[in-house]
Order: structure tokens, then sequence, then C-alpha cells
């Protein structure tokens, strides 16, 4: 297309341009994916079917740049952590859309600065470990998000997402941008993006507004689509078709001359301030396309460049939602947004998303069974609706055991404790969990996994307890430890026919002095990476930097162990049944065990001391004792739980120093549940205490509504007013 086509689009002149790039020179380096007749994306050089699965990732740009910089990190090496915990969780995909207003100027001229180098620097380190990419030039979006936006230079500064589409002059910025953009050489590879065969497509701008009209719509596509192809780029390129749908709309974007349409998914809603209970498996049973019989779309390949169960806490709806999205025909999905090993303690870059290997691990293990659904399930499979859907192929997703898990003849993944066995142990070559199963017995909350090396020959590697300390999903702040960090040393029984019931174990970490003790088939583990041999094998060609499948033997990263105060953790229940025992869990979470955990207590009302009961430990930070049957009168029971260890006792909640039984305890918090007859009618709903909790439509996609709380039909009662606008 002539230069002078391109300057005539920008000001909508040109009909749509050429059509859509389908058939790449299979030769070609720099095209590595191609978009068939069917919309269906294969890999050039062998003609299969492309499923990658993978994450947005962010700390080029934005808070997560910034809070780096808080925090002392060094970027580069914050981004070489968080790349090799990608690769541990076998993920193939990356996308971001790029903080345009921070690489570009008024005109549109691409900045180079240390944003731009940063994301230079993510891409080729990506490159090393597999990761395709595919990148979203323009954002639009402000820079400052949760804090207050810092202004910019950029093209977009001072247009709304609606001028994006319609104003002239930013239009020209934008064509001279993404110009820039694609053939912009990476120092670190030597390649310019357009090149770059691990950066597989382009989607134009992220989640754009279209107020002028379909043929509007069609003719800004085609410009921007026709300045990135006289630039050079022979890539796919894509386009938002989900945003603001309409029918219409699709149908303007399909009209438009690019390879495919990009999608999101937050069948959770979005930063409902706190963590979303119930279970949300029916939600995600099935992904519409209400575009499918379109016959403008038929040749359009489809992708997810963002998802999330946000704000959900277990460990049991990636799996479900990668089937589903195979079940819609899509070919490549990111979940929004992996967050930064450095700042995840925190969750302040998007509090309503958190996934991290370290922080999160059982959602991190459950992605990781995702990304394999992901690429095993057909495309276009179905497996019915739920609780028929629970299960799938290798894959298996509970609510009620907070469980996703892969079993198969050579991998066991599971994301919670679990029951299952293997079909197969003899023939187990990669294991991955969190918590206990039939092959292995552990107690801690971090991450785990096994891969076998060759004949009785194991790599364990093992991350750091965790315990959420505070709900994540609440407004963050970095001067609050949201999670924490806690590393002890703790047993671990591995049961596998290749190890056998009496094997070997030494540290082959990255300066790791630990030496483990193995007894039988048990071994006392810290976090880190070992060698697990079976008895009389030998195993010394191994050492730390032995490479396996382009991963070092030795690779391992994690932060050290928190070094915040002890803190109990406990939600009470609603309230309890007269005459029956009440069993009291809590985790106690601090650096070094408690020599012991008391609970205190006693019905309000009652005259003498609380009762006195020691707490047996559970688990990994847990303790529990049963309040006996004799407390548990109709009335209101009241509980304080108090921790010895080797900095005295102190009492909770509210951490006063002391213990109830001393003369000049003045500690007066306690946690208090109503005690009521075992017939007494059950409360479902109160609008006071459970307006927090409700899950609504998403108030910008669907219907306008608004919310609130008035007096109810009785005294003391409220109600909840919803009102459609």
């Amino acid at each position: 297309m002539s230069r002078l086509l391109v300057l005539l689009g920008l000001f909508g002149l040109t009909p749509g341009f050429a059509t859509s790039l389908r058939a790449q020179e299979s030769a070609s380096p720099d095209v590595p994916v191609v978009v068939d007749g069917q919309g269906v994306m294969r890999w050039t050089a062998t003609g299969e079917e492309v499923a990658l699965f993978g994450v947005n990732y962010s700390t080029p740009f934005a808070h997560a740049y910034r809070a780096h910089g808080y925090l002392g990190a060094d970027r580069k090496r914050a981004i070489d952590a968080d790349v090799l915990h990608l690769q541990r969780l076998g993920l193939d995909a990356y996308r971001i859309h790029v903080w345009d207003r921070e690489v570009s100027d008024r005109e549109g001229n691409l900045v180079e600065n240390d944003h731009l180098d940063l994301l230079d620097y993510l891409l080729a380190r990506l490159a090393d470990h597999g990761i395709k990419a595919l990148l979203t030039p323009i954002a639009w979006w402000p820079a400052g998000y949760p804090e207050r936006d810092p202004g910019s230079e950029g093209f977009s500064e001072g247009y709304s997402k609606e001028d994006m589409s319609t104003d002239r002059r930013v239009r020209r910025a934008q064509a001279n941008y993404l110009a820039q953009f694609i053939n912009h050489r990476n120092p670190y590879t030597g390649l310019t993006y357009a090149e770059d065969p691990n950066l597989i497509a382009i989607e134009i701008f992220n989640e754009p507004r279209h107020p002028a009209g379909p043929e509007e719509t069609t003719r800004y596509i085609d410009t921007m689509a026709s300045a990135l192809r006289e630039a050079g780029l022979r890539k796919p390129i894509f386009y938002n078709i989900s945003e603001n749908f309409t029918n219409e709309h699709g149908r303007a974007v399909c009209s438009a001359a690019i390879e495919g349409v990009s999608h999101q998914w937050y069948p959770t809603g979005l930063v409902r301030n706190g963590a979303v209970g119930g279970n949300m498996l029916p939600n995600v049973d099935r992904y519409t396309i209400p575009y499918a019989d379109f016959p403008e779309c038929q040749d359009k390949a489809r992708m997810v460049y963002e998802f999330d169960a946000a704000d959900v806490a277990g460990s049991y709806m990636y799996p479900a939602m990668a089937r589903a999205f195979r079940g819609a025909g899509f070919q490549w999905a990111t979940q929004f947004a992996y967050d930064p090993l450095a700042l995840a303690y925190a969750n302040t870059e998007y509090q309503t998303h958190f996934q991290n290997l370290v922080y999160t691990p059982g959602k991190a293990i459950s992605f990781m069974i995702a990304g394999a659904a992901f690429r095993e399930v057909p495309r276009g499979a179905s497996y019915g609706a739920y609780p028929e859907s629970e299960r799938f192929g290798a894959f298996r997703v509970s609510h009620a055991d907070d469980l996703s898990e892969m079993v198969a003849d050579t991998v066991f993944f599971h994301s919670n404790a679990t029951g299952t066995a293997p079909p197969a142990p003899g023939s187990l070559r990669h294991v991955a969990g969190v918590g206990s199963s039939p092959v292995v017995r552990y107690d801690g909350t971090g991450a785990y996994f096994l891969d076998r090396l060759g004949d009785g020959i194991w790599r364990l590697e093992l991350y750091p307890d965790v315990a959420w300390v505070h709900d994540p999903f609440t407004r963050p702040s970095l001067d609050r430890e949201a999670v924490r960090v806690i590393w002890r040393t703790r047993s671990m029984r591995v049961d596998l026919p290749d190890l056998g019931d009496d094997f070997a174990a030494r540290a082959i970490g990255d300066r790791d002095s630990y030496t483990p003790t193995a007894r039988g088939a048990t071994v006392d583990v810290r976090p880190g990476v070992y060698l697990l041999t079976r008895s009389r094998t030998a195993a010394r060609s191994w050492s730390p930097d032995s490479t396996v499948n382009g991963r070092r033997l030795g690779a391992f990263v994690a932060p050290p162990s928190s070094g915040a105060p002890t803190a109990v953790v406990h939600e009470p229940t609603a309230e309890l049944s007269a005459g029956k025992p009440f069993r009291v869990r809590v985790d106690v979470v601090s650096r070094n065990p408690a020599d012991s955990v008391v609970l205190f207590a006693r019905r309000v009302g009652a005259w003498g001391r609380m009762p006195r009961l020691t707490m047996r430990p559970v688990g990994a930070f847990g303790y529990e004792a049963e309040v006996p049957t004799e407390v548990m009168s109709e009335g209101l029971l009241e509980y304080a739980v108090s921790v010895f260890d080797g900095e005295g006792v102190h009492t909770f909640p509210g951490d006063q120093a002391g213990h109830p039984y001393q003369w000049d305890f003045a500690g007066q918090e306690r946690w208090r549940v109503p005690v009521v007859p075992e017939n007494a009618p059950l409360l479902l709903f109160d609008a006071a205490r459970d307006l927090d909790h409700v899950l609504y439509p998403h108030p910008w996609g669907y219907v306008s509504f608004r919310t609130g709380l008035v007096a109810g039909s009785e005294p003391g009662r409220l109600a909840v007013s919803a009102v459609v606008e």
C-alpha cells in the first residue's frame, strides 16, 4: 500500500484497505504464526494449531515500575525472578498493554527511556525461557492507578478514549507511534519487534471505544492496521471485539482488514474490596461468542487478552475457565495480572487480582493446571453443564475441596490437599502440589515440584510457607504485609516407586548450605532445591549449573522470611448451636513455632475466670481446641487466644501483652458469637452484614443501577435498595 493511501486513511478518506494478510511466506523466520481461512492460528513451520496460555505482567510500567523504586528493588533482577517463576509454572504466553503515555511524546514519536529498556529486557528474558509474547502498543490508560496520575507527555494525554478513534490529530499520532513501535530495535535481541519471532502478534488498542458508528469503527481499525503493515509488520493483527459489544460493533470489527479479534472475561466482577465467597464454578460453565454466526467473523482468530476470577481466593477456578475458553475456540489466553514477586506481599498493583507462585501457591498451581488443560482440551470441545463439567479429561475442579487437579500416567498436579491417587505411580515423571496427597505428605503451605531427571533421580523444588494475615483483596498498602512468607524446616514424605523407601537427599540450589536429613522415605527440608536419589544410585554428575529443559538445576528464587510480629488469624462463625461443643481453630503466624497456645472461653455474663483450654497444633500454622458443652448455653460466647513464645505472651484479638489470668491484664477485646437454640431460624441474609458480599452484574456492561441501605420493615432492621436507573 502506498504512503499516500496511509495518509488519506488518517483523515478517514480510505474505504477499508486491502484484504487481510493470510498467506505469509512459510520460510520467513519473523512470521512464526499465520491465520488460515477458517480463522485458526497455525505455526508457520509445522501447520499445527497454536494453543498458548499465560499472563499479563507489568514491571516495566506504571505502579509496578514505581513501586519497585520505592522498595529499592533492582527491576531487571526482579524481572529475572518473575520470568523464572513463570517458566516454572509451564506458561508459554505473555501479553501487556504498553502504557504508551510513558514511552511516547505528543506527536507519537517513540521515546527511548527506562520503561522501553525494561520492556526490551523482559521480552529477551521471555524468549530465553520459551515464552511467546503478544503486545498491545496502545493502552490509553494513565499510569497512576492505584496512585494519583503523575501526568505525561505522551500522545494520549488530554484525549478521552472516545477521542482516540475519532480525533484526526491523535489518529496521526497513533499511526506514527505504531510504525515506530514495531520498528524499534531491541538491544537485547538485536531484532526489531516486527522481526522478533518470539513476538507472534500485535493487538492494536486495549479496550477501545467507538462512538462514531460502525463505518467509522472499521475505518479507524483499517487506518491503524495499514500503518503497521506499511511499516513492515507481517504478523497477525488483532482488535478488541468484546468491549461494549453490539452486533453492529462486532460486524464493524470483523469487516476490518485484521486477522483476529480479542476478548476479556471477568465472570466474578471486579474490585469488590474483599474476597468473594461462594461457588463461582457455575459462572464459568461456558464462554458465549455472540458473533459466532456472523459471516464477517468466520475467518478471524480468537484470543483472550485479559481474564481472571477476580477477588476469588480459592484455587479451583482457572482450569474451568481454560476449559470454557477452548470450548469457545480461543487459542491464546493471558490472565491479568501476575503479581511481581517484590510487591506480592501487599498486592498493591491491582487489588482485585492476586496471583504469584510464592504468595498464592494454590492459585499458581491451579493456573499451571489450567495451562495444561488449555493445551490439551480440543478446540470446540464441550463437557456439559455444571456439575458435570467438574471433570474433563485428566482434569478436575472442586469448590468444596478448593481444588484443581491434573491426574495422568506421567503427571500429577494438585492445588490443595487431596486423597486422589495417580493411576500409575511408577510411571510418574512430574509432580507439583500444595499440601498432602498419596504421593507427598507435607504440612507446609508453600508449593513444591518434583521432576524426574533419570532412573532413581529426582529434583525437588520447595517454596516457603505462606500465611494470609489480611484479606489481600481489600484496599492495599506497601506498608501492610497482607501475606507473610515463613521459612521453616519441615518433614516431607515422598512415596515414589522410582525413589523407593530409602532415598538420599542433598541440597543443590545456588549458595544453599543446608544439609537435609533423610530417614527412609522422609526428609527434613527447608525452602530450596534438592536432589533425591534412590539408594546406591550415583548422581555426582548433577550440579547447580546442570541444565534440564532450558532451566538451570540450581535456579531458585524466594523472598526471606517475614520479620513481622506474631499474628493470630481467625474468622469467627456467625452463630453457634446451644448444647453442642464448638471447635475453635486459629492460625498462629510467626517466624518460629509457639511454645504453647491457650484458648480462654466463657459465656458472657458468667462469673469467675474464663476456663483455660490448651490448643493443639494442626497443620502448618493451625491450633485448635474444643469449647465444652457446658459452656455452650444460649446467649453470647466470648473467647480469646494467648500465644506463649520466646518473646513472652500476647493475647488476641488485640495483640495485648499478657494473658487473662494475670491480675493486671487490661485487654478487653474478645471474639463474640451468638449461641442460639438448635432449632432457631437461620438468618440467610442480613442487609447490614451482607451488603458487601453480594455479587452484582458489572455496572458498566449491562444495565445502569445503584444500591444502598434503607430502613427495613422492622425496627432495627435495614434493607437493601436496588434501583435500575
